[in-house]
């Protein structure tokens, strides 16, 4: 996936002090879960798609195991402390351990909660819950949708509001806080590379639950992100007419001729979602989600806006299903990646082609439609066995894709995907 976080351990055990200098001198009561997913998953192409996927086959894409530690001190206060085990996120080789939730809670009464501390943000529906694969039919999330927003992790503070009516449940939940992230970003001459980030995180969402258990959310999101070692970022790339024998190109770094790049101290993605989670009879239901993010003070980065449907039906035990999902950038960013790659195919001299090759490569823009035919069994009331058969059309380019060092960029092409996953909670 092209944006992934880092863990930040210091904030497990800020969590826990803060939660034990405000518990009674006995716990009340604590509880021991756990979770995971073992998934296998291969396609029919020879490079890497969503990081892991390859003709070669590899548990890495959809495969996290995790424990969660719930102590309830007195009617008011309690603390939570979840880790996950899966694939590093800040390279593509190791597996790292990942301090996902560790809070304390504040509970005044039946109506508001406050958390202090590492948490995941309410943005999508199955946000919260994404790692704990039982817990919903679909194989996998899709990427089209889930992978938009830069973090949904943070270490900060949440308030929760909630309001009780006749057809059912409206919650108000506002967070803030900030991330240190690892931005993945690969390219077809210089390989796959990891920036690091500081993204500072504030937003709000809206939920209503009802009675026949459909669920509405929106959501608003801001996340401003800048360099952990506090040089700017690149913004825009003027173009040079500069004669033989550099021909026209793009200033994409200040060691070529010309103006000047242009720079930005941070940038902000603004994230507007929309998600329904729909009852339409018994045994069948309908879930939808669409986001737009709205790229700032840049040119180079992902405004985009993404979407996706999916039709389940139970029969028993089994829930069939198929999902359709869509991602597509908008505005500059797509238009100057594509500008990149034909300065590089017009280049003459080699270190100045690779060079627009590589910076075409970093813009992370997306073109690309998933159709997924799947199924969900039931083997108990706390595991689930599933498979899927993904169809992905790339249409220009996506950074999803690494396209194959030494070639032309993946595009117009169709992926196939076989995926099985066994989830289980306890």
């Amino acid at each position: 996936m092209p944006r992934v976080r880092r863990t930040r351990w210091l904030a497990l055990a800020a969590a826990g002090l803060t939660a034990f200098a405000h518990a009674d001198a006995q716990v009340l009561d604590w509880r021991l879960s756990g979770f995971g997913t073992a998934g296998w998953a291969q396609t029919d192409r020879p490079y890497a798609y969503q990081r892991f996927l390859s003709d070669q086959g590899s548990f890495k894409r959809d495969s996290v195991f995790g424990a969660q530690l719930d102590v309830q001190f007195n009617p008011a206060w309690s603390a939570t402390v979840q880790a996950t085990l899966a694939p590093s996120l800040s390279d593509d080789h190791g597996l790292a351990v990942t301090a996902t939730w560790a809070f304390v809670s504040w509970r005044p009464d039946n109506d508001w909660l406050v958390r202090l501390g590492r948490q995941r943000i309410p943005l999508f529906l199955n946000t919260e819950n994404r790692d704990v694969g039982q817990t919903y039919d679909l194989l996998r999330l899709p990427a089209e949708v889930y992978g938009i927003a830069p973090s949904t992790d943070v270490t900060g503070l949440s308030v929760s509001r909630t309001w009780q009516q006749p057809a059912g449940e409206w919650s108000l939940d506002a967070y803030a806080g900030a991330d240190d992230l690892s931005v993945r970003a690969s390219s077809r001459d210089l390989g796959t590379q990891f920036l690091r980030v500081h993204t500072r995180v504030v937003g709000a969402a809206l939920t209503l639950r009802l009675e026949d258990a459909s669920t509405f959310r929106a959501s608003l999101y801001r996340a401003t992100t800048e360099k952990r070692d506090g040089t700017p970022l690149d913004a825009r790339y003027a173009r040079v007419d500069a004669g033989f024998p550099l021909g026209s190109y793009y200033q994409v770094s200040n060691d070529l001729p010309g103006p000047g790049v242009q720079t930005a101290s941070s940038i902000v993605n603004d994230v507007v979602t929309l998600g329904a989670d729909l009852n339409l009879a018994p045994d069948w239901r309908l879930v939808g989600e669409v986001a737009r993010n709205f790229q700032r003070r840049t040119d180079l980065g992902s405004s985009t806006v993404g979407a996706y449907m999916a039709l389940l039906h139970r029969i028993d035990r089994v829930t069939p299903y198929v999902v359709v999902s869509h991602l597509r950038s908008l505005g500059a960013s797509m238009r100057n990646a594509q500008a990149l790659e034909q300065a590089s195919q017009a280049a003459i001299i080699p270190d100045l082609a690779l060079a627009q090759r590589a910076a075409g490569d970093s813009i992370p823009v997306y073109d690309q439609t998933a159709l997924s035919l799947g199924l969900s069994y039931a083997l108990t009331p706390h595991s689930k066995l599933k498979g899927e058969w993904m169809r992905t059309r790339i249409g220009k380019r996506s950074a999803m894709v690494d396209s194959p060092a030494g070639g032309a960029v993946v595009s117009h092409e169709l992926i196939n995907t076989l995926s099985i996953s066994y989830s289980f909670v306890f």
